[in-house]
C-alpha cells in the first residue's frame, strides 16, 4: 500500500474526474497539479487551457506556479493571450472548468474574494479575487472544484459569491442566462461530493480512508446529506503517488 498524504489522495482522486480527450480550463493553484497529473497518468489526449493563454496537448515540462507561469507556455502547442482562451470558454468549447477557492457552500457557490461583511471595509478581509473563476463557472460545460475541508471552508452560505454554483437552488443559473452546466464534483481532503439533480444540493458520495461520515459532517457548517451508496475512496497506488510527486517534487502545493 502506498504511503500518501491527504493532499496527494485528493489530487489523484480529483484527476480521475477528468476524462481523456476533454478540454479542461485550469485555474490557479492545485488545479494546475491535478491537470498535469491527469495528462501524465490516464488522460494523454486531454487539452489544457490556462487563463494566461497557453494551450497544451502535452504535459508541462515543469510545475506552473500561476496560470501565466512560463512553465505552462514553454513547449506549449499554442500560445495566445487571455482573450483567446477566455473566448473559447465563453463559446462553450471547454468541457471542464477546474477551480479552487477559500469557501464553498451547499449549492457549490465558491468564494475566493474575502471573508466577513463585504459591505463594511473594516469587517472585510480581502483575498485574491475572481480572476477568471466567474467566467469559468458560468460557461464551462461542467465545473470541477478542489479544496481543503473544514467547517470554515464548507459553509452554509459563502460570504461572497465569486464563482456561481447553483446559486440558491434549481433554475437559478438558467434565470441568469448561464450557458454552463454548473458544479459537477467537489473533492476535498476528506471526501468526494456530487450534487442532487433535483435540489442541486451537495451530498457526500465518497469518504477518504481514515475519515468517518460523522467527522466529515462535523467539518461542514450545514446538515450535509449522505448518499445511501456512499463508499470509501480507493487509496492511490505506489505508482500513482510516484508520478504525482514527480510533478510537484518540492511539495510546493502538496506540502
Amino acid at each position: 500500500m502506498a504511503d500518501y498524504k491527504l493532499t496527494e489522495l485528493m489530487t489523484i482522486r480529483c484527476a480521475k474526474e477528468i476524462k481523456d480527450g476533454e478540454v479542461v480550463f485550469v485555474g490557479v493553484g492545485l488545479p494546475i497539479v491535478v491537470a498535469a497529473y491527469a495528462m501524465a497518468a490516464h488522460a494523454p489526449n486531454m487539452i489544457m487551457f490556462t487563463e494566461g493563454g497557453a494551450i497544451r496537448a502535452t504535459p508541462p515540462l515543469a510545475l506552473g506556479i500561476t496560470v501565466d507561469d512560463p512553465a505552462l507556455f514553454t513547449g506549449a502547442d499554442q500560445t495566445f493571450g487571455m482573450l483567446a482562451t477566455m473566448a473559447a470558454l465563453q463559446r462553450g468549447e471547454c468541457d471542464v472548468a477546474f477551480i479552487g477557492g477559500a469557501q464553498i457552500d451547499k449549492y457549490g457557490n465558491i468564494n475566493s474574494s474575502g471573508v466577513g461583511d463585504w459591505t463594511t471595509p473594516a469587517k472585510w478581509t480581502y483575498f485574491a479575487g475572481s480572476g477568471g473563476a466567474n467566467d469559468m463557472a458560468t460557461s464551462g460545460k461542467r465545473v470541477l472544484a478542489i479544496m481543503p475541508q473544514d467547517a470554515k471552508k464548507f459553509v452554509e452560505k459563502v460570504d461572497y459569491i465569486t464563482t456561481p454554483g447553483f446559486l440558491g437552488g434549481p433554475g437559478e443559473r438558467e434565470k441568469c442566462g448561464m450557458i454552463g452546466g454548473g458544479p459537477d464534483c467537489v473533492v476535498s481532503t476528506m471526501g468526494v461530493y456530487l450534487f442532487d439533480e433535483k435540489t442541486k444540493e451537495m451530498y457526500l458520495s465518497e469518504y477518504f480512508p481514515g475519515q468517518s461520515i460523522e467527522k466529515i459532517k462535523a467539518s461542514c457548517a450545514w446538515n450535509l446529506k449522505v448518499s445511501p451508496k456512499v463508499k470509501e475512496t480507493t487509496p492511490p497506488t505506489p505508482e500513482e503517488v510516484k508520478v504525482l510527486r514527480g510533478i510537484d517534487p518540492t511539495g510546493f502545493y502538496l506540502g
